[in-house]
């Protein structure tokens, strides 16, 4: 504020000094001041800092955007960079003065790396049965309509969750390893979904 404040007047002074006879060069002179001005205040509204609190929400939306790569097929990050990423985006903050924002970004970034890991667990997962693949393909299908890059879709996490618990029951009745294995992954998805609803920066 400042800043502008002296640019705008010493510009301002300078154009009221008393004028030459030459219109020409008094015309040209004031208006390169005041197109240095409006240059100026442009430049401190573009250039200007942004505070930790933008800072977080930006971090925050690029962690999500690197999650929803780690539950396409094919992701582009392996589950040590998409690890070293968050840990990267936390210490960007480490020393920020908004501590609410730190916090936030640390909350996020533990449940998108518990999901994470989970997630390439199911993805490493294989059974002879066709019908556990299903169920471990549906399982890794619902994780995309809950988490965009604008945040989490609360209706769509109640059902998920919901549904998540009810996969857990038939799974446990088969009575056999495989599927005894795939209920507790699918337990521990449900548990570290859950966590993102004491995830969302206000």
């Amino acid at each position: 504020m400042w800043g502008q404040f002296i640019v705008f007047m010493g510009s301002f002074i300078a154009v009221t000094n008393p004028p030459t006879w030459d219109y020409q060069d008094l015309f040209n002179d004031n208006i390169a001041k005041v197109c240095g001005v409006l240059l100026a205040w442009l430049a401190f509204q573009l250039l200007r800092p942004s505070s930790d609190a933008r800072r977080s929400r930006r971090h925050i939306r690029a962690l999500r955007l690197a999650f929803l790569d780690q539950l396409r097929r094919r992701p582009l990050l392996s589950e040590s960079r998409f690890e070293s990423q968050i840990y990267h985006r936390i210490s960007q903050l480490s020393h920020s003065r908004d501590e609410q924002a730190h916090v936030w970004l640390l909350r996020w970034g533990a449940v998108l790396l518990n999901c994470s890991h989970i997630v390439w667990q199911l993805r490493q997962w294989r059974a002879d049965s066709a019908t556990l693949m299903e169920v471990r393909d549906s399982s890794l299908q619902n994780l995309q309509r809950i988490i965009s890059s604008r945040g989490v879709q609360h209706s769509s996490l109640d059902l998920i969750l919901a549904e998540l618990e009810r996969m857990i029951a038939p799974l446990l009745a088969l009575g056999s390893n495989g599927a005894r294995e795939l209920a507790g992954i699918i337990w521990r998805l449900r548990c570290s979904l859950a966590q993102s609803k004491q995830a969302v920066p206000g």
